[in-house]
């Protein structure tokens, strides 16, 4: 099943809503992906091949789940994101740690700003870094467009571009949008309510949109994670991902002017396949450009 057709004014409406609810809960969104590891050792190769004693643009930097660790390593990061909510809750992580004496070995500068239109120099940053679905927040051709041709505009030449995307999963992505999943119980990391976290999806194939709704219910009126349908969820968040296909990402890069160095699975160089769930490209600004 798909999502049925918006007017364009709640459309507009959700997808301001699925660039924003997710993240305004900081502590929350920490914990709901602590056990996210794999990107940041990715990342962290990407930065030590292109970012030797180069500055380091991270989009999306959030709440600095990959800043810390790539500045920890001793990279200088600009750290650009939209949402203000996670970046006081990364200045809080930075300021908790220099007061326990345990900075990071680098430098991270905090800026908040536009994908679409960054607020640096031309050719000032040796690496662009997109992790963690950032640019799915980028829901039309113009957008994805622009994001990338800005990115070639800060790069270096010879500096490169390294994202991640989900591969869109087409079986998953037609899945009934009125039964939720992944019911799971959990204790709300800052207000210690026991909680139940469920998700369901609708697709928009003309828009290439995945709205995903993420179901927040209180554990002690449904007994169970077996959710009992007449129970209100205490908090429906939502969330939305543009999906982008690997020809059209590798479109993208080529008509920006990138050479492609490497477009693989899995933060593993896998072939991709219905079994890979994350694209990862590394392109690079030509020389001599």
């Amino acid at each position: 099943m798909v999502a049925r057709a918006r007017h364009p004014r709640e459309r507009a409406r959700l997808l301001e809503r699925g660039t924003r609810d997710h993240y305004l809960d900081p502590i929350l969104y920490d914990f709901e992906y602590q056990d996210q590891e794999d990107d940041i050792d990715w990342y962290a190769a990407q930065a030590e091949r292109w970012a030797a004693g180069r500055t380091i643009l991270e989009l999306g930097a959030g709440s600095g789940r990959v800043t810390i660790p790539l500045a920890d390593d001793g990279h200088r990061l600009l750290a650009l994101d939209h949402m203000p909510e996670m970046l006081g809750h990364l200045e809080a992580k930075l300021a908790h740690l220099a007061a326990a004496g345990e900075a990071p070995a680098g430098e991270i500068e905090i800026r908040r700003g536009d994908m679409c239109a960054l607020p640096l120099d031309a050719d000032s940053v040796g690496l662009v870094i997109a992790p963690f679905n950032c640019l799915m927040h980028l829901y039309t051709w113009r957008q994805l467009l622009a994001c990338f041709r800005e990115v070639y505009r800060v790069l270096e030449p010879g500096g490169a571009f390294a994202l991640d995307v989900l591969l869109p999963d087409l079986d998953w992505l037609q899945w009934d949008p009125e039964l939720r999943h992944a019911a799971t119980e959990f204790v709300h990391p800052r207000t210690q309510a026991r909680l139940i976290y469920s998700t369901n999806h609708s697709y928009d194939p003309a828009s290439q949109v995945c709205h995903i709704r993420i179901y927040y219910d209180d554990f002690a009126a449904h007994g169970s994670t077996r959710l009992r349908p007449e129970v209100e969820p205490l908090e429906v968040v939502h969330l939305a991902h543009r999906q982008i296909f690997p020809e059209e990402l590798r479109m993208l890069a080529g008509i920006a002017g990138f050479e492609i160095e490497s477009h693989a699975g899995d933060f593993l160089d896998l072939t991709l396949s219905a079994e890979v769930e994350v694209q990862a490209m590394v392109c690079v600004k030509p020389s001599g450009v």
